[in-house]
């Protein structure tokens, strides 16, 4: 009666034992309390739960119960044959030893060190593998089959909590997999829907986006029966800043950009979003009237007087913006970003850095300037473009000194085109970089043929765009056209205009230096009305100045226009450069321009520009009797 007793109490040990082992949050928690649940149910001195790995022929000491836990936990050594574990795992059934004797004890260094004499293991299966062993130990009191029984219990339910802790583990593994999986998918369908909907570079709506937002306001608009707005934004001469300083300040250009803009255009239902390259569109679906979005426009075009500073250097960048209304400048989206695309070109055609609303007038325009593009393109192939030339006159001696050669377009159908209406376009599509070409190779040929019928020789003068300095290989084109003409390099001038000349880069600089080694010099047109500069003039290889024609024109009736001639012809001099006046009409102008020291004049008074067929009479003759200049000379 007493064992079954003792047989009771311990299975209710046990039961309460594998309840508490359900409950452990943890490998290294259910382990020790693995051998802490053994030491009770059959009343233990102390218990250890070791790991056996049959395969790799080792134990490991994963758990003991009391203070021998941290002395044996984690501790690895080989399964040796003849060992108690190694007979408990190779038999699969329960040992129970009464006395250790000194050979036993050497067979394991835990039982070196122990001072039990007495031992029972019992086998932990898994899955009808021993994948464990529980030991409990005394001193001087032998285990019974009661307690063989009892311990054998509770490794068998311990090995299904074992199990079921590898399950649970399984599951909350798969679980993360699977919350990483799903967040990963999330992320990735984020990533997607922002490369589908977003700019990469600023963050802003792309052009997608934009017109899913523009259609939305519509139709929200039709129903409350009011007015929206589209701005067109284009940044001013972007091309410019991209070639000199490079993409990658283009791009962070862009980027500060597309800041200012959201901090210009904050209000609810407002959109700034980036169409492609450096231009971006904006939505404005809270405005009352035309009114409201020019004054946004001007808030934005304010916004933008302030530098964008990199590494730094300030930058100082304009906008053209194009406004069109909704109802009335359209009732689709396409149709509302094309017409304040329209108004935009409106914009640019006003002097840039300013705002334009769409006009229906501005749709005729647009079609006319694609016509004209398109017929620009066709132009070089089909031969349509003629040079013209014009005499830079010696006052001092009368004499025809250089010729500059100006590009005129014979339309098929417009007749002569003047360069005011398609060299801008030219420089807008990059057509100018072929053209200028054909001008320059044309120009070389045209004053070696002059040479060759015995004219005396003279220079020819030939405009250079910043598209040519910009792209390509500037010295191989001009060395390939002298060498095609077969004309001497110190009979061209180059002439660029002085805003070139700020924005030069250094190679570029470095491209002119190469030039004036090959003998060809160097001229700046439309002196003064750029932002003149001595550094760039003393650092720019430069041989001759252009007084802009707008100095020259009220000369004679403007002291401060003349005061400014002076100074140019004045600082030149000291500079050892030659000055060129442009412009002159009138004889009064050019008594002015003498009295000032300039010897070198070009207008309408000596000659208009014309086909080199039409100068041969003047070639070589004295201009003051040829060019009927009267008795001045």
């Amino acid at each position: 009666m007493a064992n079954l007793k003792r047989y009771n109490d311990g299975l209710f040990k046990l039961d309460l034992w594998i309840r508490r082992l359900l409950a452990m949050g943890g490998w290294d928690l259910l382990h020790t309390a693995l051998c802490d649940g053994a030491c009770e149910i059959v009343r233990a001195e102390t218990a250890v739960f070791t790991t056996v790995d049959l395969p790799g022929r080792s134990i490991t000491y994963t758990a003991a119960s009391g203070e021998w836990n941290h002395m044996v936990s984690g501790v690895t050594e080989p399964l040796r044959n003849g060992s108690l574990c190694a007979s408990v795992a190779g038999c699969g059934t329960p040992l129970r030893i009464d006395r250790l004797s000194s050979s036993a004890r050497e067979t394991c260094e835990l039982f070196k060190i122990m001072e039990m004499d007495t031992v029972l293991l019992v086998p932990v299966f898994e899955d009808g593998r021993v994948t464990g062993c529980i030991s409990a130990f005394r001193v001087g009191h032998p285990f019974d089959q009661i307690d063989e029984q009892l311990l054998q219990q509770y490794a068998h339910s311990a090995s299904m909590v074992i199990r079921n802790f590898r399950l649970m583990e399984d599951l909350r593994r798969h679980a993360v997999m699977l919350e990483e999986e799903i967040a990963e998918r999330s992320r990735a369908e984020e990533t997607i829907r922002q490369m589908a909907y977003y700019d990469s570079l600023t963050g802003l709506p792309n052009r997608r986006l934009f017109n899913d937002r523009l259609q939305q306001a519509m139709a929200l608009a039709q129903r409350q029966e009011r007015p929206l707005a589209v701005m067109f934004l284009d940044l001013d001469r972007f091309k410019v800043i991209n070639d000199t300083l490079g993409h990658a300040t283009g791009d962070k250009l862009l980027s500060a950009v597309a800041r200012r803009l959201r901090e210009c255009c904050r209000r609810e239902g407002d959109t700034v979003a980036r169409q492609g390259g450096d231009e971006f569109i904006i939505l404005l679906s809270l405005v009352s009237d035309a009114k409201d979005a020019v004054k946004v426009a001007q808030k934005i075009i304010r916004g933008f007087q302030r530098p964008f500073v990199f590494d730094g250097h300030e930058l100082f960048v304009t906008t053209s913006i194009g406004i069109s209304l909704y109802p009335h400048d359209g009732d689709t989206p396409e149709a509302l970003v094309k017409n304040a695309d329209f108004a935009m070109y409106r914009a640019k055609e006003q002097g840039r850095n300013n705002c334009q609303l769409y006009a229906p007038e501005m749709n005729s325009r647009a079609f006319d300037r694609l016509a004209m593009e398109n017929s620009l393109r066709k132009a070089l192939e089909r031969e349509e473009f003629i040079l013209y030339y014009q005499p830079k006159v010696n006052v001092d001696h009368g004499q025809i000194a250089s010729m500059e050669a100006l590009v005129r377009w014979q339309h098929p159908s417009l007749g002569i085109v003047p360069p005011a209406r398609f060299i801008p376009l030219a420089e807008e599509t990059g057509l100018i970089v072929p053209l200028g070409e054909w001008v320059l190779r044309t120009a070389c040929r045209q004053n070696r043929l002059w040479q060759d019928e015995g004219y005396p020789p003279m220079q020819i003068a030939v405009n250079l765009s910043p598209r040519q300095l910009q792209q390509g290989d500037l010295v191989a084109t001009v060395r390939g056209a002298l060498q095609e003409s077969g004309l001497d390099p110190r009979w061209l001038v180059l002439e660029v205009t002085e805003s070139i000349m700020m924005d030069c880069a250094e190679s570029t600089i470095e491209a002119f230096r190469a030039l004036e080694r090959m003998g060809v010099q160097i001229a700046i047109d439309d002196f003064g009305t750029g932002y003149s500069s001595f550094h760039y003039l003393k650092k720019f290889p430069v041989h001759a100045l252009k007084i802009d024609r707008s100095f020259v024109r009220d000369i004679t009736s403007s002291s401060g226009d003349e005061a400014i001639a002076g100074a140019v012809i004045t600082m030149a001099r000291g500079l050892n450069l030659r000055v060129v006046a442009e412009g002159v009409e009138t004889v009064e102008q050019l008594e002015v321009l003498r009295a000032l020291n300039c010897r070198y004049m070009q207008g309408h008074l000596f000659s208009k520009p014309a086909p080199a067929e039409q100068l041969v009479p003047m070639l070589g003759n004295v201009a003051g009797a040829c060019l009927n200049f009267g008795t001045w000379c």
